[in-house]
């Protein structure tokens, strides 16, 4: 079923709209709240210690109904209530012996009784509060003058209620007048009544918000579909008709005005112009790659088995090109005299200039090997060739050894590259000097050295890819961490060892783009 754009926008456009004013209406509604009952708790509070400070001559005790006491107190606390704009505010006696509390008089505002008048028509004077002290009223009637405010919204109420201790002075012109706490104050006041205008109006001010809403969101759709969704829908149906009649010949989108509807169809005349040009191009990106498919098919099959064994040595080896074809390369080679000629290399560059270097570089280090040459004449000569025919400027790093697994002893020249590791009992690093990268001067030497491997040692060549991989931040797998892998795994086999880095590596870049091919070779000498 075809779906229109028109009618998706219209109604995201309604909904974000609601939602918004929803989100607004119920940020605006409790900040309003919370400002009322806030004020309320200031008033209730003010109000309770203002009638306890008012009657601390009054004896709870001798309290009569009728009594001058009795008019007092109700005259200042009808004269709170007015000036603090609080419903009712009431003396109670507590009992602390039988946990009960008596309410002895009140003092009502006009103003809220007009407003409460079924509510505040019922006087509790002389009653019992109804379930004894509270815990308020103990810390209260306890000497707690802190103003103990509660919110009461059980039994249909909603309204704060504030204790105040009164000081009863019995003698209050003394020098040093003796106090007592007899009775406490309770000033009350209703949220239901000082939010329910609040209420009201905001209600109607929702509705009329909801309707002015309705109203915007109806007009941005007409004004929608009349300039977006109608001219688009002209623009599909010609981009439609684009292949079928592209050979026949394509008529443009008619390009009216400055706006983006303008620019999307210029856009599109243009694509439709170049396009052609963009179905050669693929074409010949196509015939590229393909060359580059047998290009690297060429460059694996001139690469030695990736996996060796025989009665002394086994090798294991990896390469993994940055790009189709790369210019790392590894090569090994048993000599007739039982010797194993191993090498590794990194030439300049990547692609198919790379791999052609590369080819070459095995080409010669093959010649090198089957001719017996020691690694320092191998580089010698390797060199040199490299150099006298070299138009592109080109250089390669290599690490020639040559293993005699009747003594031991391995023999290897660097040429710039990357040291090797040989595990045993610890790990060493052939971090000897080495001599500059080949392919740049020629009848350079090139020093070499031997050292002594015994059974089960493992040779670690590998190319600057490996410590030069990048996870997606940008950070390198580095030295520290390869060599952290190869101590964890200095007594895995060769496979093992070229496994553990393997799976690190990926670890660490995580499928990140390579800039660089990544090329290992271990040789294992037999137990």
């Amino acid at each position: 079923m075809k779906s229109s754009i028109f009618k998706k926008v219209s109604l995201w456009l309604l909904i974000i709209i609601t939602v918004v004013e929803l989100v607004m209406f119920v940020a605006l509604y409790n900040y309003t709240y919370n400002t009322i009952v806030n004020e309320a708790t200031v008033n209730v509070t003010s109000a309770a210690r203002a009638a306890a400070d008012h009657i601390y001559y009054v004896n709870p005790d001798k309290f009569a109904v009728g009594s001058d006491d009795e008019k007092d107190v109700v005259i200042i606390f009808t004269n709170t209530c007015i000036q603090y704009d609080v419903d009712t505010v009431y003396l109670i006696l507590p009992d602390s012996k039988d946990n009960s509390a008596k309410y002895l008089a009140r003092g009502i505002s006009a103003h809220q009784a007009e407003r409460q008048e079924s509510e505040l028509s019922n006087d509790l004077t002389g009653q019992y509060v109804e379930g004894g002290m509270s815990d308020e009223m103990k810390r209260a009637f306890a000497g707690d003058d802190s103003g103990i405010t509660t919110h009461i919204t059980n039994g249909g109420e909603d309204k704060l209620v504030c204790y105040m201790p009164v000081l009863y002075y019995e003698n209050p012109e003394s020098e040093s007048p003796e106090t007592d706490i007899k009775s406490l104050v309770r000033a009350e006041i209703s949220i239901k009544n000082l939010t329910g205008d609040f209420n009201k109006k905001f209600r109607e001010f929702a509705v009329i918000m909801f309707i002015a809403t309705l109203t915007v969101s109806i007009s941005a759709a007409v004004i929608l579909y009349f300039k977006v969704s109608k001219p688009l829908k002209k623009a599909s149906m010609k981009m439609k008709g684009f292949v079928s009649d592209r050979d026949a010949g394509f008529e443009k989108l008619p390009v009216k005005g400055t706006d983006e509807l303008a620019e999307m169809s210029d856009s599109f005349n243009t694509m439709a112009e170049e396009l052609e040009q963009y179905i050669d191009d693929v074409a010949e990106l196509n015939r590229q790659k393909a060359e580059l498919n047998i290009a690297q098919n060429i460059q694996m099959g001139l690469l030695e088995p990736p996996s060796f064994q025989n009665d002394t040595v086994t090798i294991e080896a990896s390469m993994t090109t940055a790009k189709d074809v790369g210019g790392d390369l590894y090569y090994y080679n048993i000599l007739e005299n039982g010797n194993v000629f191993v090498a590794v290399g990194d030439v300049s560059g990547k692609g198919i200039t790379a791999a052609l270097f590369m080819s070459r570089a095995i080409t010669l280090l093959n010649q090198y090997a089957q001719l017996g040459y020691s690694p320092s004449k191998a580089l010698f000569e390797f060199n040199n060739n490299l150099v006298g025919h070299n138009p592109n400027m080109m250089f390669i790093t290599a690490f020639i050894a040559v293993y005699d697994p009747k003594t031991g002893e391995l023999t290897y020249s660097n040429a710039g590259h990357n040291y090797p590791y040989i595990l045993s009992d610890k790990m060493t690093a052939l971090n000897t000097e080495s001599g500059i990268i080949a392919g740049s001067f020629s009848d350079i030497e090139f020093p070499e050295y031997t050292v002594k491997m015994k059974a089960g040692d493992r040779l670690f060549l590998y190319t600057d890819g490996i410590t030069e991989a990048e996870n997606k931040e940008g950070k390198l797998f580095d030295d520290g961490r390869l060599e952290k892998v190869l101590s964890d795994h200095i007594r895995s086999d060769a496979k093992g060892v070229l496994n553990a880095v393997t799976e690190e590596i990926n670890s660490f870049t995580h499928g990140a783009e390579q800039s660089d091919d990544m090329t290992m070779l271990v040789l294992q000498t037999a137990h």
